[in-house]
């Protein structure tokens, strides 16, 4: 089965089955596992590969993290703050020499108001020095919520989850459902219980920590996989708002839910642009669903204004889809071309490209396998990109990037690109080179739709409206009405 076939079927579980009406331990479970389970269907099919390369430390190196974290940016030692931030962990290095949160930072540094920033590990440990002020860690929060039940004292972390026969069956029932429309076995007891008894760890811990900054609204870069955070925000009555960080859709379920609801979804997202208001069927009234633009990009390609682009096109690689975009690459380097091709790897690529993608070691291209040179220069050096359907693609349409999209499981993420006309379908190395010999250069799509101007001023602006507004609520009311 192709991509579409499979979450489209996938995605008609919740309604025949009645899934997001249903919960298990008081929670809906289906929104908490969803994307977990289609995410392993697709790889059993074999229908996408892996996707990211994720450290795992040893039991004795999370209890010293999580130890160490008790005295060292504790998160419960907070002050208050107007906001509180979870930002993105996965950081760059800039000239100044400091790892930024690109989502974050340009914008704290121009907020007025007081806030704390939350930051979970990435690939085992966190990048510094940070550009963000206020940094408190979540690793002992997360790390103990992970330790076996019986690998600590009762009273620390609660028993494992043990089904009723009731929810028992209705896990059984999706199991089954999974089995016999795809042919295929996905766990989904296994995955739920996991959730579950982490939910059991930090939702008390979540809700004091919210308790001790009592911010006036709390600000997450991802919030799918973040579910427990957004229900103790709910449950001590403060709003959430999500910043987009990136590529979205209906085949994205960290947003999409067709004719349903998500009981544990922020109350605000503040989108890069129009396109993206309406690229899915995002759990929450339109009306908060507000395009702001995207500071970082704004900001650092008019660093690269004055570069001249070269006849330069740059495969943008990325997890599922890297073996097909990295076997096109290296087929098109050897075609009788005169274009430098430049092969740049996502960063969760970087430690596993040689086992994965032999093939580009002996083939006439560039890897890019770091942060340098950084990915705008490559852009703005470049005069084409191919990729399948990652964010790096949109970020090069503002550098009027002649933009091609591979035909490979997935790109259903990018159809809105694509009838657009801001991109081009290829399917193999030797359309790709014939489109870029016909081609006059550029994309002629409106930026503006993608990416709003003066992204700083209006998330900034965004975000002092709301805290403006639930602090006024809070204060007439005592809490914050947060149904939608």
């Amino acid at each position: 089965m192709e991509f579409t076939e499979v979450t489209d079927r996938f995605l008609d579980l919740k309604a025949e089955l009645g899934l997001l009406d249903l919960e298990v331990d008081g929670v809906p479970f289906w929104e908490r596992i969803r994307d977990d389970v289609l995410r392993n269907l697709l790889q059993e099919l074999g229908v996408v590969g892996q996707a990211h390369t994720h450290a795992h430390p040893s039991p004795g190196e999370a209890l010293y993290k999580l130890l160490r974290n008790l005295f060292v940016a504790n998160p419960l030692r907070a002050p208050e703050a107007d906001l509180l931030v979870w930002g993105h962990e996965r950081r760059k290095r800039l000239e100044d020499g400091r790892w930024w949160d690109v989502y974050c930072d340009p914008v704290l540094e121009r907020i007025e108001d007081d806030w704390v920033y939350l930051e979970r590990e990435h690939e085992g440990g966190h990048l510094t020095p940070a550009r963000t002020e206020q940094v408190y860690y979540l690793d002992w929060i997360n790390y103990l919520s992970r330790f076996p039940a019986k690998a600590l004292p009762g009273p620390i972390t609660p028993a494992s989850v043990v089904f009723s026969a009731a929810e028992r069956g209705t896990v059984d029932r999706v199991e089954r459902e999974v089995a016999d429309r795809f042919g295929a076995a996905v766990d989904v007891g296994t995955l739920l219980s996991k959730r579950l008894l982490r939910r059991r760890v930090k939702l008390p811990l979540y809700r004091r920590l919210i308790r001790r900054v009592d911010p006036d609204l709390a600000v997450v870069v991802v919030s799918y996989g973040r579910e427990t955070f957004v229900e103790a925000c709910r449950a001590e009555g403060v709003p959430v708002a999500e910043l987009q960080h990136g590529e979205l859709s209906e085949y994205h379920l960290g947003y999409h839910y067709p004719n349903g609801s998500k009981r544990d979804f922020p109350d605000y997202f503040l989108a890069f642009g129009e396109f993206w208001t309406t690229a899915a069927d995002f759990p929450i009234p339109e009306e908060r669903i507000l395009p702001v633009g995207y500071p970082y990009l704004e900001r650092r390609a008019g660093r690269f204004a004055d570069v001249t682009p070269e006849r330069q096109v740059v495969f943008l690689s990325q997890g599922e889809p890297g073996e097909r975009i990295s076997r096109v690459a290296t087929e098109f380097a050897r075609l009788d071309h005169d274009w430098e091709v430049v092969y740049k790897l996502h960063p969760g690529e970087s430690s596993r490209w040689r086992e994965a993608y032999p093939w580009l070691e002996d083939a006439p291209l560039r890897i890019v396998d770091g942060s340098e040179p950084p990915l705008y220069e490559l852009f703005a050096r470049s005069s084409a990109q191919v990729g399948a359907y990652s964010t790096a693609l949109y970020e090069g349409l503002y550098f009027d990037l002649d933009t091609y999209v591979l035909d490979v499981p997935g790109i259903e993420c990018v159809r809105g690109l694509l009838e657009t006309d801001g991109a081009t379908l290829v399917r193999s190395a030797g359309e790709l080179a014939e489109h870029l010999r016909a081609s006059t250069g550029g994309t002629g799509v409106d930026l503006d739709r993608f990416f709003r101007r003066g992204a700083e001023e209006n998330v900034v602006s965004a975000i002092e409206e709301i805290v403006r507004g639930a602090g006024s609520e809070r204060e007439t009311t005592g809490t914050v009405a947060l149904d939608g």
